[in-house]
């Protein structure tokens, strides 16, 4: 990896995680109970948003396209505390909220990444 490769994908990421933590803090405020809404919609923006970079791949020099995907991503997606939030739901006794959360994710951002694929490459 060289330098300039580096220095684009930590940067992108540490922005991905900044903007996460305020994106978190901010649908929190918004949400109540204890479904994890607030990573949930995290993870279907960052896939939506993944995409789209794959449908524009082609368009992006190497540097910028992992600098979003790799790192802005990266650290916007949330995976490690959608697990977190999952198996704290599951070891609280919610096993259904818990299971029900995982299938959620997988459903909607699976569906995210798809449908972002489709349409960035139906405008391109």
């Amino acid at each position: 990896m060289s330098p300039l490769l580096l220095v684009a994908v930590g940067f992108g990421g540490a922005l991905g995680a900044l903007c996460r933590s305020k994106a978190t803090g901010f649908l929190k405020a918004l949400t109540h109970g204890d479904f994890p809404v607030a990573t949930l919609i995290i993870n279907i923006c960052s896939c939506t948003l993944a995409g789209i970079a794959l449908a524009v791949q082609a368009d992006l020099n190497e540097v910028l396209y992992l600098a979003a995907t790799m790192g802005f991503l990266g650290g916007f997606s949330t995976l490690s505390t959608m697990n977190y939030e999952a198996v704290e739901l599951v070891l609280g006794g919610k096993r259904a909220l818990g299971a029900g959360y995982l299938a959620a994710t997988y459903a909607t951002t699976l569906g995210a990444a798809a449908l972002g694929f489709a349409i960035a490459s139906a405008v391109m």
